[in-house]
């Protein structure tokens, strides 16, 4: 094997919860990675964070931390407003990059962002790590395999109790529409994205979005704020296959939260479950084939999972995000493209400008 990817992590915080508690201990797992830096927004921060996290360097300015030779490659784990100004700032350093989704506020930034790591040919890769999950690739072999035969029909409903009119002044931000991170983009892109790698892209559809929360309450700093963003996205289409296809995205929701996907074929079904948004795992199979008279409980193969032995039990969180790590890490060794990319990004973004457009007017779109 290859050297050592060392990695530095722009938010790489102990203060950053989603950094700490996946990157880090996936980087930990694999031996392909070593975590070299951390940058933070303030120098004491970033040094408590490298001792805490064991990196050499502690950065509190984006380019230096790029820069530095003792980085290889750079992880982007910050606010979505701020994934823009990040990735301009490193690009320049021509090393790989990984950030997390959506990958910029809106689909200009996110073109823009694209045409920085392709025009200086960086290795890049997206946080859409439900693509990673074993149970997801499983599901789409056997869909390609003709599991469930011709698919006819695919039903995908998330509920979280988030993103509803109850919230806390760290999460203030996902109300606010022109910031980019909302219902629709992060639930809604990690999980049709997903949707569509399993089972195909849309060729039609229509939507109606919904706001059922006006305010939200900010409980921890007792203050109500005007909210901007939906809670209700309901999308109907059909799929490249020829298949019926309906989502239902909802938050604010306080009971039977978690995700169901349905897929019927003329031969068989498929049921995915989850008890929380896709990308974060623990999720559950049943299946019932040809021969099948009733739905059983469908076991992964060990050759889905290419991570060590001690995160195959993880519920997904790490697990996940370590999958995605090791097969960018072959990407970036041997130039392969088995990571979703910043291209990959952008087809999203436009994918979820078509959700928005058919609600706005009310028209179906072709895509």
């Amino acid at each position: 094997m290859s050297k050592k990817i060392r990695t530095g992590i722009i938010g790489g915080s102990i203060n950053n919860g989603w950094a700490r508690g996946t990157h880090m201990p996936a980087i930990e797992q694999l031996n392909e990675f070593e975590l070299t830096a951390v940058g933070t927004s303030n120098m004491e921060s970033a040094k408590k964070s490298a001792e805490a996290f064991k990196a050499t360097h502690g950065f509190d300015n984006m380019e230096d931390l790029a820069q530095h030779p003792d980085v290889d490659m750079v992880v982007v784990s910050i606010n979505v407003k701020e994934h823009y100004d990040a990735v301009k700032a490193i690009a320049p350093a021509g090393k790989p990059i990984y950030c997390e989704w959506p990958l910029g506020s809106n689909t200009t930034e996110a073109l823009e962002m694209q045409e920085w790591v392709t025009s200086r040919q960086l290795p890049n890769a997206i946080g859409l790590q439900a693509r990673q999950a074993p149970a997801i690739n499983y599901v789409k072999d056997l869909l390609a395999e003709g599991y469930v035969g011709k698919v006819l029909s695919a039903h995908l409903k998330i509920s979280i109790d988030g993103m509803g009119g109850v919230a806390d002044k760290a999460t203030a931000y996902l109300f606010d529409r022109k910031i980019g991170g909302n219902l629709l983009t992060i639930v809604g892109g990690h999980n049709l994205d997903a949707f569509t790698y399993m089972l195909g892209e849309f060729k039609e559809l229509s939507a109606v979005t919904v706001q059922q929360f006006p305010e939200v309450e900010l409980v921890d700093i007792q203050k109500v704020i005007e909210k901007t963003t939906d809670d209700q996205i309901l999308i109907s289409g059909k799929l490249t296959n020829g298949a019926a296809a309906s989502v239902h995205i909802q938050g604010g929701v306080k009971h039977q939260t978690g995700l169901t996907l349905e897929i019927f074929g003329d031969k068989g079904t498929i049921v995915l479950s989850a008890p929380a948004s896709i990308q974060f795992g623990s999720h559950q199979l049943w299946g019932a084939g040809s021969t099948d008279k009733e739905l059983h409980e469908l076991t992964i193969p060990d050759s889905y999972y290419r991570v060590p032995n001690s995160l195959k039990n993880d519920s997904g969180f790490v697990l996940n995000i370590a999958q995605a790590y090791s097969k960018f890490a072959q990407d970036i060794q041997e130039g392969t493209s088995l990571t979703p990319s910043f291209a990959d990004a952008v087809k999203l973004h436009q994918l979820l400008d078509t959700v928005e457009k058919a609600a706005q007017t009310g028209e179906r779109q072709y895509l």
